[in-house]
């Protein structure tokens, strides 16, 4: 756990001093930080999972909407083609991998299970919603580019371990990472 300057008056200056040796050294968050990103890492689970509702299965009828939508609106040149003549023709395929990625990226979050997984698929689910939709009439572009972000964050930093499964499952990760290849690349996803 982290001390801060507060709690020790020589803190802060033994702190700075080894920051000036070693400017690059690794940034160790505090308790209060890791409950404030394991926070927000629960409201964006529960954001995705609250837009599974709108575009259930069998049919994902609210989908077929905002496919047509980010046809006619993208600025990626090509984009347009694609949706029109492979997703739309599919569209139950694609409304299946919608619903079932998003569902994904919900339980990933909600639970702190493989969080860095599920903020992975969360950016590259909000990259292709900024994509077709940023510019789209009644749309505030800024959304889809506040929920890439919002992704990257939950990737690059250990959101799940804290009030998630990741705290559990990384120690058990740790120890048989030492023997297994596929432990190693599963520890790096918690």
């Amino acid at each position: 756990m982290h001390v801060s300057s507060s709690d020790h008056p020589t803190a802060a200056h033994t702190r700075s001093e080894q920051h000036e040796r070693d400017p690059l050294r690794p940034v160790t968050l505090s308790e209060r930080s890791l409950l404030l990103l394991a926070l927000v890492r629960i409201f964006v689970g529960w954001l995705w999972f609250q837009q599974l509702f709108w575009k259930l299965p069998p049919d994902f009828a609210g989908l077929r909407r905002y496919v047509v939508k980010e046809g006619t609106y993208t600025f990626l040149p090509g984009y347009s083609f694609v949706i029109q003549h492979v997703f739309l023709p599919n569209f139950q395929v694609l409304g299946a991998f919608t619903w079932t990625s998003e569902l994904v990226v919900a339980l990933c979050l909600l639970f702190g299970l493989f969080t860095r997984f599920g903020a992975i698929l969360a950016t590259v689910l909000a990259v292709q919603l900024y994509v077709g939709l940023a510019y789209a009439p009644g749309e505030w572009y800024w959304t889809y580019g506040m929920l890439v972000l919002l992704g990257l964050a939950l990737a690059a930093a250990p959101a799940g371990r804290r009030l998630g499964v990741d705290q559990w499952l990384v120690l058990r990760l740790n120890g048989a990472g030492e023997t297994s290849r596929v432990a190693r690349i599963l520890r790096w996803f918690v």
